[in-house]
This record gives structure tokens, C-alpha cells and sequence, in this order.
């Protein structure tokens, strides 16, 4: 009997503990993320936003649920992308895939999620092909697209410099051939004086872009539209500096921070620069006592010491995972797919922390473009300084 007792005790506290977590549901997400292989700074994201999910379940979850977001190396790979979003989906059992990283590598698993209708949200990926509700209805973009930015920048030449000579630099994949036909449209449509007089694709697997530079320069542009990424826009700006080309220079969302690019191209090189953007910037002394900022600021010093806070992408990554925490908060206790995807689709007037004042975040059914205006800024050899208001795209 008293063998019998032990058993009935050792049942008695194992229903106690499979009750109590029961009690304390989990709700997977899934990513990939470029841990090694020639983009991995991009992974930063990946890193502070595991951290940031790290700091809710410290403070009991979301809605009493923790939250547990497994984050893959894909290598910046589209087949392992594929390979490693199916075992999150069918292994690991998340509900959905959420920020990951690239877009061919979002473009190579989209087909695969949208069949089985799990939702792809707030992908770090800026083509059309992320908000496009009729063809892709459970893919939103967690960037500001392409295009949005692209016809923000042809507004801007149109009413600054009016009948302009346009040099373009494009990097030769789906994100360049767009940003170009998306700013040559709506340059067109404002200012039908200018004129794209030269343009020059890269390959990303090229050592330098100095010799298609060289070949703009020539065509004796008054604007340059820089739209490259990382190492290729400092060596453009740079290799502008060194001849002398006086043309209005251009950078996309991307390729506009301080340390990492302007810094290795010579901040004086990139002197009177236009760029935009809808968020605040790392560092900058507009948000030095800004509370949001000062959040995040906070954050990564408990949470992600090691992380480096002058890293845009480390304030982004946090801005977004803010973003899929509100959308989970709005579910209540219904995380289904088509819960998530209903709300996800319905945010009116969402102020996140990391946005400018003023610029908000809106979905509808018919309209996945999360952000639609952003604030331009001139570099003045140290800093970005607004010159406008916000300007909204069509």
C-alpha cells in the first residue's frame, strides 16, 4: 500500500505541474535569418528581436501567453530559406512566419505559405510583391516599400530640380530593376522636362562599383539616384567625391546611416545628400530625450548588451517586433491564423515607438502598404536634418 501511495503522489504532482503549464500557453513564431554568409550584419534583426520577445515573457507574456520566436540561419540562401521556413511550419509548428530577412528569400517561401494560409508578416523586404492583397493575401511587407519611397524621391526632384539630368545607379536584382521603374514612372508623371540621361546596374557579387560611377558622371547628370546597398553605395559616394561630380545625390531608406555607410565613404563626400525616412535615427540629437527612444535604449542594455546602438537595424528590429506584439494583443485569446491575419490587415492610426511623430501605420483588406509618408532630410556633413514635413506617397 505505502508502495501504492508513492505512485498516487508522484501522479498527483505530475497533474499539478502538466495543469500549470497548461496554464501558461505558447505561441510560436518562426523566422530566417542570414546568421552566416555574405549579408550576416543583416541578422542583427533576428538577434534583437529574440531578445525583445526575451523581455515579454519576463513580463508574463501577451495576454498570458509567452511568446517564443525561433530564429534560423538561412545563410541569405532562397533554398535554405525554403528548407528551413517548411521545418518552422512543420516541425516546429509556428503560427507564423514573421520578419525574416530578404527578398528573394521571402519570395521563395511566399508561394509555400500563402497555399497553406499561414500568414508572412512584416518581412524585411520592400517590393510590391509583399503588399499585394489580391495575389498574396496572407504576405505583409514590414518595410516601406519600394515604390512608396522610390515616388516620395522622384516628387522631391520634381519640385527641387525641376527639368533635371538623372543619373542612376541600380543594383541588378528584382529590388533595383523596381526602385528604377518605380522612380522613372512617377518622374515622368510630376516633372515630364526631366530626364534619366544614363543608368548602370551592379552585380552584387562585384568588387567595386567605381567604374559604372566613372561612366555617370560623364553623362553630366545634376541628380544622382544612388540606389545601391551597403559597401557599393559607400564606394559610390566616395568614388562621387574623388571626381568632383556636383550632382544632387540621392540614397534610398537603406543605405543612409551615419556609421555604416557614410561614415567609410567620407562624411564630406556625402555632404548635401537627400534622403527620407519614417523612422527616428540611432544616435541623432533629435531623440536624445525622446522617452521611446530612451525605451530602447533601455532595452538593450538588459536585454542585449553586446548589441551595438548605433546599428539602425538594431532600433528597427525592435520597432517591428513592437508592431507583431500589438497585433497579438489585439487578438486576445483567439491566435488562429485567420484571427492574426484579420488584425494584421485592420490597423488604423498605429503610432509605433520607433516611427516619427506623426507618421502612423494603416492596413486594410484592400491596402497592405504599412507605411505610406515619410519625413525628407539632407546630410550636412555630420547629421540628417529635416527639410520638410512628412510627404505622403499616392
Amino acid at each position: 500500500m505505502r508502495g501504492f501511495g508513492a505512485v498516487a503522489l508522484l501522479a498527483a504532482l505530475l497533474a499539478v505541474s502538466g495543469s500549470a503549464t497548461a496554464a501558461e500557453p505558447e505561441l510560436i513564431l518562426g523566422q530566417t535569418m542570414p546568421y552566416s554568409g555574405p549579408a550576416s550584419a543583416l541578422s542583427a534583426v533576428g538577434k534583437v528581436q529574440t531578445r525583445y520577445f526575451q523581455m515579454i515573457n519576463d513580463r508574463g507574456g501577451i495576454n498570458g501567453r509567452k511568446i517564443r520566436l525561433i530564429s534560423l540561419d538561412d545563410g541569405y540562401s532562397p533554398p535554405k530559406a525554403v528548407e528551413q521556413t517548411r521545418r518552422l511550419i512543420e516541425n516546429d509548428e509556428a503560427v507564423a512566419i514573421f520578419g525574416s530577412m530578404g527578398t528573394a528569400q521571402n519570395a521563395a517561401v511566399q508561394k509555400y505559405l500563402n497555399s497553406k494560409k499561414i500568414p508572412q508578416l512584416f518581412v524585411f523586404a520592400a517590393s510590391d510583391r509583399f503588399a499585394d492583397p489580391k495575389t498574396s493575401p496572407y504576405t505583409i511587407a514590414g518595410m516601406t516599400l519600394f515604390s512608396t519611397e522610390a515616388e516620395i524621391y522622384a516628387r522631391l526632384v520634381a519640385e527641387h530640380t525641376p527639368g533635371s539630368r538623372v543619373a542612376v545607379l541600380y543594383q541588378n536584382d528584382d529590388y533595383g530593376r523596381e526602385y528604377l521603374r518605380s522612380f522613372k514612372a512617377e518622374l515622368a508623371r510630376r516633372d515630364p522636362k526631366a530626364e534619366i540621361v544614363a543608368t548602370a546596374p551592379y552585380e552584387v557579387t562585384s568588387p567595386t562599383v567605381d567604374s559604372q560611377v566613372v561612366s555617370l558622371a560623364s553623362s553630366n547628370a545634376n541628380v544622382f539616384l544612388n540606389a545601391s546597398t551597403g559597401k557599393f553605395t559607400s564606394q559610390a559616394i566616395r568614388k562621387v567625391g574623388e571626381l568632383g561630380w556636383r550632382a544632387q545625390q540621392l540614397l534610398p531608406i537603406g543605405s543612409n546611416f551615419v556609421p555604416t555607410i557614410l561614415k567609410p565613404a567620407g562624411l564630406e563626400n556625402a555632404r548635401g545628400a537627400i534622403s527620407a525616412t519614417p523612422t527616428k535615427t540611432v544616435g541623432d540629437p533629435e531623440w536624445a530625450n525622446d522617452p521611446a527612444y530612451l525605451e530602447w535604449l533601455a532595452f538593450m542594455k538588459k536585454y542585449y548588451p553586446e548589441g551595438d546602438i548605433e546599428d539602425q537595424l538594431n532600433f528597427t528590429g525592435w520597432n517591428i517586433a513592437v508592431l507583431m506584439t500589438k497585433v497579438i494583443e489585439a487578438c486576445g485569446d483567439d491566435v488562429s491564423r485567420q484571427n492574426i491575419m484579420k488584425h494584421a490587415t485592420a490597423l488604423k492610426n498605429l503610432a509605433l515607438p520607433g516611427l516619427i511623430p506623426g507618421i502612423m501605420v494603416n492596413t486594410s483588406p484592400d491596402d497592405y502598404r504599412l507605411i505610406t509618408s515619410l519625413r525628407p532630410q539632407r546630410f550636412d556633413g555630420e547629421r540628417w536634418v529635416p527639410i520638410s514635413g512628412t510627404m505622403a506617397a499616392r
